[in-house]
């Protein structure tokens, strides 16, 4: 039971400091929307991030780093230290040196997407690449942190990380064109101060000494060997953007600052509910898979998911049914008009069907690493990202039809990964698991029904009468349905 509350305390600070987090990002996207709308200068925003986001969510954004968390549950604790330094100075340098090599081809990159205005790109470019070197070095720090349950400093990261970005595109937005240069320079500032500077000091507050230490090779050479499969791929679930954002610069002009619109509201429930689950959790399971606690590290997976699933699935029922309001009253002021509105809200309408595996998938993934299977998840995902690229480039004629595709493949993905997912060769996916997926599905099907008959308004009292209906269908549908996994009062 100790267990439980421990990871119930760090799951709610977590989402504090994501609810945090996407609230200060919402509120940049509502001034970029403000100060830039649907433009050229947004795209060339998009087209900037495209190298540094893929670097960022290969190393920083945990698929890289993510991997220390199982191979320091190894290591004892006399030898921990060491072993953490060597890593953290070898592969510090390692993405100094890379990132360095990525912005001598900065030109190339330019030419290569079609931007329209070179300079520009590369002024955007340049403060963009450089803050991945800080990412990187905190998502590291971050894992340290994590894996003393310390998750205090890392929760302050990204609130920094977004005030900073606001400021300095708030002093820069006279123009479209300054309010992006803003961005960027803000983007490179705020990763030093949130996603450094203070990682340091919270890696030290759990324990981290810092000193001067050669890299062992040897333990590079290791580091580097177990994380190869999620350096050599991307999950299906991070290179959609990416995806898009090339695609997306052959179509009109704002096509992609239109799925980004719509893709920022879509995860906002992932960003603050599904991903404060994963990373809180992830160090408890790595835990039990050590000390070979299998039956309560997969009924703490199947309760992890069971949880995730019904509450994904009510929030998309909820983003549905309000689409367009939602989007014209978080966006619609400025220069982004009724008709940006409407654009964006039919791609955030399909867009939020992928709330429900990219939920999902925060478990999934992490069940996977703590065994070190690391390369089941990257081949799939890669081989699905594969498959639907082919597909995309050659049907996809609008963003609505690349966002089915992806919603498709999604679903592909994690339902690959959930049949294939097993401990001491037993599979995660039961008779019992099966039957309360059924269960959710029903009540979030039932759920979209009742919203659909009943509410005939529109505008807010739509979206607080829809709010209510889903909370009172589902908290009778638990009352009513004997759920086996979700049910907060009981252990099985």
């Amino acid at each position: 039971m100790e267990n439980y509350k421990k990871l119930i305390g760090s799951i709610t600070i977590i989402t504090f400091s994501y609810a945090a987090s996407r609230v200060l990002g919402f509120f940049r996207e509502i001034l970029l929307a403000n100060w830039a709308g649907v433009s050229e200068a947004t795209d060339t925003l998009d087209l900037a991030f495209i190298i540094p986001d893929f670097l960022f969510y290969l190393s920083a954004g945990g698929y890289l780093a993510i991997t220390l968390i199982p191979i320091m549950s190894e290591k004892k604790k006399s030898e921990l230290n060491n072993y953490f330094l060597s890593i953290l100075y070898g592969m510090s340098l390692i993405f100094v040196i890379f990132s360095l090599i990525t912005y001598s081809f900065r030109f190339q990159f330019a030419e290569l997407l079609g931007v329209t205005s070179l300079d520009f790109f590369v002024e955007v470019f340049t403060p963009i690449i450089f803050s991945q070197v800080f990412f990187f070095v905190g998502a590291i720090l971050m894992s340290y942190q994590y894996f003393h349950d310390n998750f205090k400093y890392t929760a302050i990261a990204p609130v920094v990380y977004n005030s900073t970005i606001i400021f300095f595109g708030w002093i820069n937005s006279s123009t479209p064109e300054g309010t992006i240069k803003g961005f960027a320079i803000g983007t490179l500032i705020g990763s030093v101060l949130g996603h450094f500077l203070i990682q340091i000091y919270g890696a030290k507050r759990s324990g981290l000494s810092f000193y001067l230490i050669s890299p062992k090779f040897i333990h590079i050479k290791n580091y580097i060997t177990i994380s190869l499969p999620l350096i050599l791929g991307q999950s299906i679930a991070v290179i959609d953007e990416q995806l898009f954002r090339i695609f997306g610069s052959f179509l009109a002009a704002g096509s992609i600052a239109t799925f980004r619109y719509a893709r920022r509201i879509a995860l906002l429930p992932v960003g603050i509910v599904a991903q404060a689950v994963g990373v809180a959790s992830y160090p408890l399971l790595s835990r039990l898979f050590q000390k070979n606690e299998i039956e309560e590290l997969v009924q703490l997976i199947k309760k992890q998911m069971s949880y995730l699933f019904l509450i994904g699935g009510a929030l998309m029922v909820f983003a549905i049914i309000n689409a367009e309001y939602l989007i014209g009253i978080i966006y619609e002021r400025g220069a982004f008009t009724n008709e940006d509105t409407v654009r964006v809200s039919s791609v955030f309408t399909i867009i939020s069907l992928a709330i429900i595996p990219w939920s999902i998938n925060q478990v999934l993934t992490r069940s996977y690493y703590v065994q070190q299977r690391f390369w089941f998840p990257v081949v799939i995902g890669s081989f699905i990202t594969l498959l639907s690229s082919l597909v995309l480039f050659n049907t996809a004629k609008d963003a609505e039809a690349y966002a089915w595709i992806i919603i498709i493949s999604l679903y592909i993905y994690c339902a690959t990964l959930l049949s294939y997912l097993k401990f001491n060769s037993e599979l995660v996916l039961n008779k019992k698991l099966v039957f309360e997926f059924i269960k959710i599905s029903l009540t979030i099907s039932f759920v979209y029904l009742m919203c659909e008959i009943i509410i005939t308004l529109t505008g807010i009292v739509n979206l607080i009468v829809s709010l209510v209906l889903t909370i009172v269908i589902i908290f009778v549908s638990l009352s009513l349905l004997n759920f086996e996994y979700i049910n907060i009062a009981k252990r099985r």
